[in-house]
């Protein structure tokens, strides 16, 4: 999910790259499914389109056959992911397909699910459809990388998100709530938590700031989408009374250890806070394999100092987000990463790498990496 590029512009097939455009537009409501654009064309020409909407909705191969209706028939069918040929939630894809009568079918990236990939084209193209794959499967594995890393891992892909003034400080005094970031750095938030699944803070944070972690329009303050919202607690569930906890329409879920004496204070609807236990011992890696089996592929993190240096000390973050203000706290700010320094002797240790810097009104942008996960994308793009 790049800030500042489209990764579409590395697809060489313009039909496939029509169709990646249309599976963005299912991003942050399919999870735990993944993303796919689907493109129904004949003689190079596109006759319909769909896109997966909505975990347990319609595929999005489903949506296009029913908008081309008998077009589809002899057409030709370019799809940013495998074709499913298994009965989950919604049947097969390959059978309607078949059923459609299309003649050749172009795929963007294999199905990795294990003992699924190669099912849907090995299917297809037993049945004398032609299948075709496309040049360069990248730019659809970056599309779906968070859903990827979920099947890897048993883990939600975490983009973690901090705002720090020209000095390296995210507030102004411990314990204050402070507003570091200008209009582009809030710009930046309202667009992560739009294309995010999950969006989760600290208990500290709800505390601090009592955020509403909600997507709100460019102009006023209106309430345009609400992502499913966590926070990530130890011992203690945050207080009733935040705002995260005011709209019973959309509940919000605390994650706390097991074995944590807290008790929902009695002053909480049931129906605005949702408690989920996770194993004491695991720590934050134990809390998000629970949210990853709460149906979570991404959780962009709005993390606060401690929150963050945790995250990162068990290296759990997989994108770092920094909008940096062009201000300076000063001597008495609070310092963002609170444990020791990543140094070998009187060198620092660079763990993240940049790859990607904009500019957000009078905010500075840096998007950050793991360097051994750059490394390793760097080295598998030179072999190819």
């Amino acid at each position: 999910m790049p800030l500042f590029s489209d990764p579409s512009v590395g697809i060489a097939e313009p039909l496939l790259r029509h169709a990646y455009c249309a599976a963005e537009r299912g991003r942050g409501g399919v999870s735990p499914n993944p993303l796919v654009g689907c493109v129904i064309a004949r003689d190079g020409v596109p006759i319909a389109e769909g896109h997966h909407e909505r975990a347990g909705g319609p595929h999005a191969e489903i949506v296009a056959l029913a908008l081309a209706g008998e077009q589809a028939r002899g057409a030709d069918v370019y799809v940013t992911l495998e074709p499913c040929n298994h009965h989950g939630r919604t049947p097969p894809c390959v059978d309607a397909l078949l059923s459609a009568g299309v003649v050749s079918v172009t795929i963007g990236m294999p199905d990795s699910n294990i003992g699924v990939s190669g099912g849907g084209a090995g299917a297809l193209a037993h049945a004398g459809v032609r299948v075709a794959w496309a040049a360069d499967p990248r730019p659809f594995e970056r599309q779906n990388e968070a859903w990827l890393h979920r099947l890897r891992t048993g883990r939600p892909f975490v983009r973690v998100k901090v705002a720090l003034s020209l000095d390296g400080h995210a507030a102004l005094a411990v314990g204050r709530r402070s507003r570091i970031s200008g209009e582009g750095g809030s710009d930046v938030t309202m667009r992560l938590r739009a294309d995010a699944t999950a969006v989760a803070v600290g208990a500290g944070t709800v505390s601090i700031d009592d955020p509403r972690l909600t997507v709100r329009a460019a102009v006023g303050d209106a309430v345009v989408r609400t992502p499913r919202r966590y926070v990530l607690a130890r011992t203690t569930l945050p207080d009733s009374g935040a705002r995260l906890f005011a709209d019973p329409a959309h509940p919000t879920t605390v994650l706390i250890a097991d074995g944590a004496t807290a008790h929902r204070p009695e002053n909480s609807p049931p129906t605005t806070m949702r408690v989920m236990t996770y194993p004491a011992t695991d720590g934050l890696r134990g809390a998000l394999e629970v949210m990853a089996a709460d149906g979570v592929d991404d959780v962009l993190i709005e993390a606060g100092p401690r929150l963050l240096t945790a995250l990162i000390e068990s290296a759990l973050v997989d994108e770092l987000i920094v909008v940096t203000a062009g201000g300076f706290a000063g001597s008495a700010a609070p310092a963002v990463f609170e444990a020791a320094a990543q140094s070998h002797g009187d060198d620092l240790v660079p763990a993240f790498v940049p790859v990607e810097v904009g500019i957000a009104g009078d905010d500075a942008v840096t998007v950050w990496r793991p360097m051994h996960v750059v490394a390793a994308e760097r080295g598998k793009g030179s072999a190819s």
